[in-house]
């Protein structure tokens, strides 16, 4: 039995994803903050729901220590993270912190513990679910966007190190998803209309975002599929957004962006 380790576990992609493993017959270590908003998770079969706040490095240490000893973990999928949308002159010291400290460092920490486990048996997968904002610049994604860029940044100078040892890396990257992902700051003043616009572009006509399932498809997919990628966008309109990016060109994408958001 394969056993894949999941940080953020308790909603949205995390919540899904544990559920899409569990019922292909792998061993799922899901892992949460609040313990008590996974108890139907628990009654999955070959769940194990573990207390851990990656925002707190001596409990990853332990949590790790203790999961290692148990068991064979062959995927790391780094899911936990922490969001704000607001110019970039609003959030405060405290918040930003957040941000980084979830979604940076949480996954720097967790990462760092588990390496000498994949190096050791030459075989495995770390993964993180990084954005479409660690591609593409989006406003109001100052914060947001500087921490899963840095984040997306980790996870690919990570791939060159591990790919020796036989241990893959990839990212898994979500463009708008309906989810309950904690964005507990979402200010909008100054930008009301660009916003509504940029939501527009995000759903790329549909009526709402790509759902939570269909990122959970993606990540079974790149934990199976053995291929030697590094970037997995989580739904189809992501991909077509991502791909756009890429053909256009950063300055001619640029110009077209703002123009599509201001004028």
């Amino acid at each position: 039995m394969n056993t894949i380790f999941i940080t953020g576990s308790s909603s949205g992609i995390g919540y899904e994803t544990v559920k899409l493993f569990a019922k292909n017959g792998w061993k799922v270590i899901a892992t949460m903050r609040n313990t008590a908003k996974g108890e139907e998770l628990g009654k999955l079969p070959n769940v194990e729901i573990v207390k851990l706040d990656v925002s707190n490095h001596a409990e990853i240490r332990s949590v790790v220590a203790d999961v290692l000893a148990k068991h064979d973990v062959d995927v790391v999928l780094n899911n936990a993270g922490y969001g704000l949308m607001a110019p970039l002159e609003v959030p405060t010291e405290e918040q930003i912190h957040k941000v980084f400290e979830t979604d940076v460092f949480g996954t720097l920490y967790v990462n760092q513990e588990f390496i000498p486990h994949f190096k050791k048996r030459r075989k495995g997968i770390i993964m993180a679910t990084t954005s479409l904002a660690a591609i593409i610049g989006l406003p109001r994604d100052g914060v947001y966007g500087a921490a899963k860029r840095a984040q997306q940044g980790m996870m690919e100078s990570l791939y060159y190190e591990l790919r020796p040892f036989g241990v893959a890396v990839k990212t898994m990257i979500p463009g708008g998803t309906k989810t309950n992902f904690q964005t507990p700051l979402n200010d909008s003043t100054g930008y009301e209309e660009a916003n509504a616009r940029q939501q527009e572009y995000l759903r790329d006509g549909n009526p709402e975002f790509a759902t939570a399932e269909e990122a959970a498809q993606t990540i079974y997919r790149a934990a199976t599929d053995d291929k030697d990628q590094l970037r997995y966008c989580t739904d189809s309109v992501c991909q077509k957004l991502y791909d756009q990016y890429y053909m256009m060109g950063y300055e001619k994408f640029k110009q077209w962006f703002y123009e599509k958001l201001f004028k």
